[in-house]
């Protein structure tokens, strides 16, 4: 089996292009997903509100995002719950034979997780690009500015790529990058 992680900045595409592979019969996992479902669970509830003093996850959000130290201490919390539900989903596909598996994971390089797959695809947009597209989602310029140097450039993250996914222009284009990449691994 080989492992994929599909990371890259906040607004660059990564969960269109991981509906794509999904799509292609690709295995999928969306680590925002296993950390929507462990907000549900009441001990990470009352762990989180006794950090933060709420659990409304915009006001956790607006902390986090304006204090490196609220952050640390949330990706404390969620980080080793995501990877024990990462490799529990590994091994269940392992016994499936399942060929490729893709983990859209935006927090891979932050978490110092890049040693749990074999290969790492990296989804770059310009920080303008990026802007515009949290612009679109509701976020004020400033909060995407937070959001976006909240984490590793994306400069330094295509430096750590095995594969690079330039989505600046139409995402056509980028949807062809992905399928070389599936032809190739598929060799």
């Amino acid at each position: 089996m080989i492992t994929l992680a599909l990371t890259g900045n906040i607004a660059s595409g990564k969960s269109t292009l991981l509906k794509f592979f999904k799509s292609n019969d690709i295995a999928t996992v969306d680590a925002d997903k296993i950390v929507d479902s462990l907000y549900k669970e009441p001990e990470v509830q009352e762990k989180i509100s006794s950090l933060f003093g709420t659990f409304d996850r915009k006001e956790i959000a607006s902390v986090a995002f304006s204090s490196e130290k609220m952050k640390r201490e949330l990706e404390e919390i969620l980080h080793p719950l995501v990877v024990s539900e990462i490799k529990k989903t590994f091994s269940k596909l392992a016994a499936k034979n399942q060929g490729i598996v893709v983990v859209e994971i935006p927090l891979l390089f932050e978490a110092g997780l890049s040693g749990m797959f074999d290969k790492i695809i990296v989804v770059h947009s310009t920080r303008e690009k990026q802007i515009e597209r949290l612009a679109k989602q509701g976020l004020s310029r400033e909060d995407a500015i937070a959001r976006i140097d909240s984490q590793l450039s994306s400069d330094e993250k295509v430096k750590k790529a095995d594969f690079v996914i330039d989505n600046n222009s139409d995402i056509e284009a980028a949807l062809k990058q992905a399928e070389k990449i599936i032809s190739e691994l598929n060799g």
